[in-house]
């Protein structure tokens, strides 16, 4: 039996909280530490970010003393655990996923999942964002790698010294375990939506809605980023923070229009 390195971890995501994924990684957090505590949305909330409910209550649903189904976002559901639930025994871990899907590029500034990870990560736990990378025609999910190779990564990342302003973002390559060619550490990638799509449709009372489509880049292009690791069959690692300052044009305003 492997070693549990900590005392509590949570859960959360966005895939809500009966997704394949966070019942994977519940497994996997056992093996990790001695308490796992599940807070997760009740429903899907992919693709809202850090969003935080400011303006509107939410529900919560106790399932069991260490699993409730939040009404909410992926950070409701950390900002509920740490500042609420966990108060007087905080977590040592938060373990946001695993999504189905990648986050990549500009996928990480729309997840939830690792929206879950930035909240808790301000809040001072260290947190790791975990997505199994997806095919794009719609074939079921291959969870083999994110099975067979999550708990390692995660004990590699946790023997680190690691700052407090940064959490990690991993994506398990589309394959099976044994494909695997390693670990790269990567960058995020850059942004492209020039694959979204807006199709509209209608009901069965013929009224008009629309759903919003994307299709990612499978080509690669530089192995340093996230997803062109991903497709290549590499775990790929990135350490990432909500800081979004963009340092080279900074220095450029400054002298621009910095008249002290």
């Amino acid at each position: 039996m492997s070693k549990k390195l900590l005392n509590r971890i949570l859960l959360v995501n966005d895939d809500g909280i009966d997704a394949p994924g966070i019942i994977l990684l519940k497994t996997i957090a056992e093996k990790l530490a001695h308490e796992v505590w599940v807070v997760a949305p009740a429903i899907d909330q992919s693709g809202v970010s850090c969003a935080v409910s400011l303006k509107a209550p939410f529900r919560v649903a106790k399932r069991s003393d260490r699993e409730y189904a939040v009404y909410g976002t992926p950070a409701d559901c950390s900002l509920f655990a740490l500042k609420y639930l966990m108060t007087d025994c905080p977590p040592d871990l938060v373990l946001s996923g695993i999504n189905n899907g990648s986050n990549v590029g500009f996928e990480t500034i729309l997840s939830g999942t690792v929206g879950g990870a930035i909240m808790a990560m301000t809040l001072g736990i260290p947190a790791i964002a975990l997505s199994q990378v997806s095919s794009e025609d719609n074939e079921p999910t291959n969870w083999d790698v994110a099975k067979h190779c999550a708990e390692k990564v995660v004990r590699q990342l946790l023997s680190l010294t690691t700052p407090n302003n940064i959490c990690f973002n991993i994506n398990f390559p589309a394959c099976n375990a044994q494909e695997v060619k390693g670990i790269k550490i990567t960058k995020q990638g850059d942004a492209d939506v020039s694959n979204f799509k807006i199709t509209p449709t209608k009901d069965p009372e013929g009224n008009e809605y629309y759903w919003f489509r994307a299709k990612r880049n499978q080509e690669v292009y530089d192995e340093n980023k996230e997803l062109d690791a991903a497709n290549s069959g590499y775990i790929a690692i990135s350490p990432i923070s909500y800081e979004r300052t963009h340092y080279p044009f900074y220095e450029q305003l400054l002298a621009k229009f910095d008249l002290n």
